[in-house]
């Protein structure tokens, strides 16, 4: 090991690990997820909340919660401080003063270093657990024992067995490449030159993931710092929901459901028969296990509160609000574990039309005409894991005044656009920052930089009378600022940008509008 990563505890640290938003983490949907398992999280829109984003990489998570919600405080801690440095840098250049960012050792931390910190409504240690050593998960747990309030959630999401146990081999494997001392790139190129010989030779226990179609190519788009993080850590270790559950009543937290929220109804995701199965557990444990051996997918998304305290399901879901996150008409259909789920016809047709005219009470929703038999908890589960609707976190014409928040996520976003999305690519799945919400609208590059455009738009036509800034920009405009003036794209590439702007004006630009995303 070099001198120049001596310090990283065998933590891969060349490459920044990329940003993404995940609409998982926002507390609008945190809330829903505790409410349709009919457990108390007293926060409404007014609370002042105390975030902590464990594992915070460049902060931008972190970042687009502050900028949404100034009177939040939100907290970043992340153990290189290069990724400390760039989150300081973009807090500084969007004006967020309520967005902190900490270079933090948590296998270090003393008992008063980590009582100095404030108290947390929301812990989140997203990406964390799965890879790193004992000493870090105990700092986790020492900062929830001693500074996640009482009520508090935790977020945790992590590398589940049994999973994820097929990649075990393989990344063992890809870690001796990404030791070989080469560029990352490099590095890169030669793990994947030696899973693809190794696929041509047959191998026994080689099966197929997620990782595996990234290093042959079969899926595009992996950034250098996702997959460095994903293999060249020398602690990766897949993890059984029992023993994460373990470790975490040690900080007196209990399990409150999943973040997927399809996965926290066993129709969407489990066939009959592993459904009887299910159903004849004799504990939660067992059912967590049952559930973790039928579907396949290798990470999980674990909401635990400390101090679980029951309310009635569905008046706790019914009173919720969602706003639609896009105006395309198609019917919503749901990627579950199990296959794809739909709505009918007739009632997804009631429900998108309502939510195109502005947001709805959950429980409004179901009592539309023909709606009346629709399950509270499953049409939400639907709605958002479609992502055809989201969550709000403020209500409606509330009594909250969201003029400052609006201010502060617009140079955000414009920040976010220009130095993550510049002219509209990239990879990654990054937000818009929406008040509204109190987090992010999921986004593409090219989404968020059309919408710092359109607020752009919006803003030097709003004294110009005769409804200018009420109207979406014009595909010329945009594309005229998207593209640099020296660059000459080929014509196919142009109208591949024009139809891709086209599709986006109608219908995402209207939803940016009614959040009020683009300007009052």
């Amino acid at each position: 090991m070099d001198a120049a990563s001596s310090w990283s505890r065998g933590y891969p640290i060349r490459e920044a690990y990329p940003p993404a938003w995940h609409g998982f983490q926002s507390p609008a949907h945190l809330r829903l997820v505790c409410a349709l398992m009919g457990v108390a999280w007293d926060v409404g829109p007014d609370t002042p909340l105390s975030i902590a984003e464990v594992g915070c990489g460049t902060g931008y998570t972190a970042q687009l919660l502050a900028a949404s919600n100034p009177h939040w405080q939100v907290l970043g801690l992340d153990y290189n401080p290069a990724h400390v440095a760039e989150a300081r840098s973009m807090v500084a250049e969007a004006g967020l003063g309520n967005a902190r960012f900490i270079d933090a050792d948590l296998a270090e931390l003393s008992d008063a270093d980590v009582d100095a910190l404030p108290e947390f409504d929301l812990v989140t240690v997203h990406g964390v657990w799965s890879w790193v050593a004992d000493p870090v998960r105990e700092g986790v747990l020492r900062l929830l024992r001693r500074r996640l309030k009482p009520g508090g959630l935790v977020f945790m999401g992590y590398n589940a067995l049994p999973g994820a146990s097929g990649a075990l081999g393989l990344a063992r494997l890809v870690r001796q490449s990404m030791l070989s001392g080469a560029s990352s790139a490099e590095c890169v190129a030669d793990a994947s030159r030696r899973v693809i010989e190794l696929l041509a030779a047959e191998p026994a226990h080689l099966p197929q993931s997620g990782w595996r179609k990234l290093l042959t190519g079969e899926v595009k788009g992996a950034r250098l710092g996702y997959l460095l993080h994903e293999f060249e850590t020398e602690h990766w270790r897949p993890c059984f929901h029992a023993d994460v559950a373990a470790a975490l009543a040690g900080a007196r937290c209990e399990y409150v459901g999943s973040a997927t929220i399809d996965e926290n109804f066993p129709a969407m995701s489990l066939s009959p028969a592993q459904q009887a199965v299910w159903s004849s557990a004799p504990d939660s444990a067992t059912r967590e296990l049952l559930f973790d051996m039928c579907v396949p997918r290798a990470f999980r998304r674990d909401v635990f509160v400390r101090g679980k305290r029951p309310v009635a399901a569905q008046g706790a879901v019914d009173k919720l609000w969602l706003a639609a996150s896009t105006l395309d008409t198609a019917v919503p259909k749901l990627h579950t574990q199990a296959g794809e789920a739909e709505l009918p016809g007739p009632i997804a047709k009631a429900v998108l039309s309502a939510l195109a005219q502005r947001p709805h009470r959950i429980g409004e929703l179901c009592r539309l005409p023909g709606c009346e038999k629709v399950a509270p908890g499953e049409l939400a589960a639907l709605l958002v894991g479609a992502r055809c609707a989201v969550a709000l976190w403020h209500e409606p014409g509330g009594a909250s005044d969201l003029s400052e928040a609006l201010a502060t996520s617009r140079r955000f976003n414009a920040m976010a656009a220009t130095r993550l999305a510049p002219y509209g690519v990239g990879g990654g799945q990054l937000g818009v920052a929406v008040p509204a919400l109190g987090g992010g609208l999921t986004a593409s590059p090219l989404e968020l930089a059309a919408a710092n455009l359109s607020a752009l738009w919006w803003q030097e036509r709003a004294g110009a009378g005769a409804g200018q800034a009420q109207q979406a920009p014009e595909v010329d405009w945009l594309i005229g600022r998207l593209i640099p003036p020296d660059a000459a794209p080929p014509e196919e590439v142009l109208a591949g940008l024009r139809a891709a702007l086209v599709g986006l004006l109608r219908d995402r630009w209207p939803v940016w509008k009614a959040l009020g995303a683009l300007g009052h």
